[in-house]
C-alpha cells in the first residue's frame, strides 16, 4: 500500500478518536502489511519497519493531544535518531500490532518506544528520540509542554540507551554548529 495513503488512514482515524485521558499510557495501532512492503526476501525490509514506527509516532501524537499543540503554535516535531534493537522476520500477510509509548523527556527531546507485535508476539522493539523546534529553529523545552499535556514535569527515568542517544544527537548537533561558524 501506498505510504502516503497508509498515513492519511492513520491520520483521520487518529484525528476521529478522543483524546486520551493519560498522555504516557501506550497508544495502539494496527496496520496490515500487504505485497508492496516485502523486499527481495520477501521479508519487511529496515526501512519499512521504520515506516510502521513512524506511524504509530503520529498516531500517539494526536491521540495525546500534542498534535493540536504543535499546530497551535506553529512547532515542528524532529526525529532525531532511531535504533531497532531487536528484530525478527516480518512477512506479509498479516496485521502488525504497534505499541507506542512516551517513556520519558529531557530538555526538548522526547523519547518513544515502540514495540511492533504480530499475533500479541513482540517481533521487534524500537526507540525513537524526538525533539520539536519553534518557528525559525527554537528550542521548545518539554517541561513546559508537559504542563499543558497534564502530565508531571519530571520526567521518568531515562535508562542508559535513550542518555546515550541524546549525548550523541547534542554533540553531532554542537559539531554541525561550530562547522557553520567556520564556513
Amino acid at each position: 500500500m501506498n505510504l502516503f495513503i497508509r498515513f492519511m488512514i492513520v491520520l483521520l482515524a487518529a484525528l476521529r478518536r478522543p483524546i486520551a485521558d493519560d498522555p504516557l499510557a501506550p497508544t495502539y495501532l494496527t496496520v496490515r502489511l500487504c505485497r508492496f512492503d516485502q523486499g527481495f526476501a520477501s521479508t519487511v525490509p529496515l526501512h519499512r519497519v521504520r515506516s510502521l514506527t513512524d506511524l504509530g509516532t503520529i498516531n500517539s501524537v494526536i491521540r495525546i493531544g500534542l498534535g493540536r499543540m504543535i499546530r497551535k503554535h506553529g512547532w515542528m516535531p524532529i526525529i532525531q535518531a532511531e535504533t531497532i534493537s531487536r528484530m525478527e522476520a516480518l512477512t506479509r500477510p498479516g496485521k502488525v500490532e504497534i505499541v507506542t509509548r512516551i517513556v520519558g523527556w529531557q530538555d526538548n527531546y522526547v523519547c518513544y518506544t515502540h514495540d511492533i507485535l504480530i499475533k500479541g508476539e513482540s517481533v521487534a522493539v524500537s526507540r525513537m528520540l524526538a525533539r520539536i523546534i519553534g518557528r525559525k529553529g527554537t528550542k521548545v523545552r518539554i517541561d513546559g509542554i508537559a504542563s499543558q499535556l497534564g502530565v508531571p514535569e519530571e520526567s521518568p527515568e531515562l535508562d542508559a540507551t535513550f542518555l546515550g542517544m541524546i549525548a550523541e544527537s547534542e554533540t553531532g548537533r554542537a559539531s554541525a554548529g561550530s562547522e557553520r561558524v567556520a564556513a
